[in-house]
């Protein structure tokens, strides 16, 4: 009986174990495998492809499921955007989007199976070009218009099935932004009533050829608006405005016709206003040579023409310089931007023969009476921030006088040049690999930086220490720190003191870093020319702005009237509590802007209120807090 009943056990065993058996190779024979698809069309690194193409590929299934595809485009290989998702058929033609031309594309398709999916490897191709620059053949360039005014071009071919239109523009500036009229009828022309244009002023305009998705432009070109009926406008030939001249020099400019074909004579204004008011004589032809000028004195001069009707067009004011014979003429080179002095570009001129030094004027006057620099050897010249205050509310204009000296009472005067300072700018400061660019502005007599500091370096390349965030406990700054550390300034949630939260720019470092004691004082934080706020900048700029809501940002309720931007970089402790999560003082922030004074006096830290307070205060415990560094120019 035993044995039947061993019998009976191992059939069971066996008949249940071979199924398992017979499973467990079905399992290895059936292997989930990705599907297979290769890009067709259009082929990779094609060019002049049109802007609404075909896309096609083959694709196929190892395990023979039903495939779908995902279509993919852009401009970036490392970014391609989804244009249209499972898809049932092999290809796939822009409907909605259309490429824009002279543009490379990147695209890939993605099949999917329902379990596994692939992604064909990358393509690129290339959109045919945007329509070619119209070539303008009316009017000419810098000519003059009075109220005749049609522009014209030559005609633009287009691509297959598309239509080009043309679009005018007009304006007073360069390039100009004002459209004036879209001509699509197939003309290659645009008129246009130029008497409804100012006169004296120069006009530049352009055309854009469009296919409606594309453009290209043309040239610019420029003429200047006349009266009607008034001559053209003579040209100054000599003397070379700013140059030195000696007595019996002749004035010198353009014979000019008349629209009417009338006689042309021309009155002569000098005088040594630089907008000159003395007639001094009329003539009738193009030169005139003046006498009784006095020696080393500026003189500025220009030419009415006018015909029989009194119908007139005046000349560009001109200058010279009126001198003598010893030393000789010290010419000033002009600014690298006309009419600019750029931040610490230096006023050079031209060495004057026989001069053994030289004087410097800089003045709101001309010409100026301001002396700034005596007996100096060098051709060139500093001009200090104090010498030229301005700021953005009261951008003056500055005239610049070089006196050349033989040493036994010769001297000779330059032409004054006229200038105004240059208002805000972007400073650039190189730290070995870290490179931050920082915009800057002219506040009265200082130049401050308008970003707080963000570096993470001193200026020789050393790293400062970044303070670790932790959880509980205190940070790693005591009284007795050594280390030079700076923090960033953590995102936080919610609404404070119904101020935004301090999302990035600020834990991104945008707004700037907070720096230890150690940082500030630090001789290697600023770079060269630069220094840590301290007293002397404090009371220059409270006097010069009375209340400091016009130098805070909107953040802190501002005006930023000066564009200083002063923004709180954060207020940070060594340790935290309920009120100040990481250390960060988050209460106040929003309300205040508190920076670093570098001095030796018994106030350390600034602070700028949006009620229009300033308030200078003393860290009992310098070393256990952290605030922002703003930086002014030397």
């Amino acid at each position: 009986m035993m044995k039947y009943i061993n019998k009976i056990f191992l059939i069971v065993i066996v008949m249940v174990f071979i199924p398992l058996i017979s499973c467990e190779d079905d399992d290895e024979a059936f292997v989930e495998k990705k599907p297979i698809i290769t890009l067709v069309s259009p082929e990779d690194k094609l060019g002049n492809v049109d802007i609404a193409p075909m896309f096609e590929w083959e694709a196929s299934d190892p395990n023979e499921r039903p495939l779908k595809f995902d279509f993919l485009l852009g401009i970036d290989s490392t970014k391609l955007f989804i244009q249209a998702e499972n898809l049932k058929e092999n290809s796939y033609t822009l409907t909605d989007y259309k490429l824009r031309k002279d543009v490379t594309y990147y695209w890939s398709v993605i099949a999917k199976n329902g379990i596994e999916k692939q992604e064909a490897p990358i393509r690129s191709f290339t959109s045919i070009p945007a329509p070619g620059a119209p070539v303008l053949t009316g009017p000419g360039a810098d000519i003059f218009i009075r109220d005749v005014l049609t522009f014209e071009w030559e005609p633009v071919a287009a691509g297959e099935g598309e239509s080009i239109s043309y679009n005018v523009f007009l304006g007073k500036s360069n390039p100009p932004t004002d459209a004036i009229g879209v001509v699509n009828d197939g003309s290659t022309s645009f008129a246009f009533d130029a008497s409804t244009l100012d006169v004296g002023s120069v006009y530049y305009w352009k055309v854009d050829a469009t296919d409606l998705i594309n453009n290209s432009s043309s040239e610019i070109r420029s003429f200047k608006k006349l009266a009607s009926g008034a001559p053209d406008e003579p040209l100054i030939v000599s003397p070379i405005e700013g140059s030195g001249v000696m007595a019996g020099t002749t004035l010198d400019w353009t014979d000019v016709t008349d629209p009417e074909g009338d006689a042309v004579s021309y009155d002569v204004y000098l005088d040594k206003l630089n907008e000159p008011v003395t007639l001094v004589t009329t003539v009738t032809t193009s030169e005139y040579t003046p006498v009784g000028l006095d020696v080393n004195s500026a003189y500025y001069w220009y030419v009415v023409a006018k015909d029989p009707s009194d119908n007139s067009t005046p000349s560009q004011i001109s200058g010279f310089a009126n001198i003598g014979g010893s030393p000789g003429f010290p010419q000033i080179n002009p600014f690298a931007v006309s009419g600019v002095l750029s931040l610490d570009e230096i006023l050079t001129w031209q060495a004057a023969a026989g001069a053994t030094s030289y004087d410097v004027y800089v003045d709101t006057v001309n010409p100026p009476l301001n002396l700034v620099a005596s007996d100096i050897t060098e051709t060139e010249y500093l001009i200090k921030n104090t010498e030229i205050p301005s700021d953005l509310t009261d951008v003056k204009t500055y005239y610049a006088l070089v006196v050349a000296k033989d040493g036994v009472g010769g001297v000779t005067n330059s032409f004054p040049v006229e200038f105004t300072p240059q208002m805000t700018g972007v400073y650039t400061d190189t730290r070995s690999e870290e490179v931050l660019d920082y915009n800057w502005v002219r506040i009265g007599t200082q130049i401050w930086m308008s970003q707080n500091l963000r570096t993470k370096k001193f200026t020789d390349g050393e790293n400062l220490v970044k303070v670790v965030q932790p959880t509980s406990g205190d940070y790693p700054i005591t009284a007795s720190s050594t280390e030079s550390f700076y923090d960033d300034h953590p995102a936080t949630q919610g609404v404070i003191s119904g101020f935004p939260t301090f999302m990035p720019p600020w834990s991104d470092g945008d707004n700037g870093r907070v720096y230890s004691h150690n940082v500030r004082s630090s001789p290697l934080i600023a770079p060269s020319g630069w220094h840590v706020l301290n007293d002397d900048d404090i009371s220059t700029i409270m006097a010069y702005v009375p209340q400091a809501n016009d130098l805070l940002a909107d953040f802190h309720g501002g005006t930023d009237l000066y564009g200083a931007n002063l923004i709180i970089a954060g207020y940070r402790y060594n340790n935290f509590n309920a009120g100040r999560p990481f250390g960060f003082r988050y209460g106040v922030e929003a309300g205040r802007a508190s920076y670093w004074i570098d001095n030796t006096g018994a106030n350390n830290v600034l602070e700028l209120y949006p009620a229009g307070n300033y308030r200078l205060f003393n860290q009992s415990s310098p070393h256990n807090r952290m605030f922002g560094i703003r930086l002014v120019k030397d």
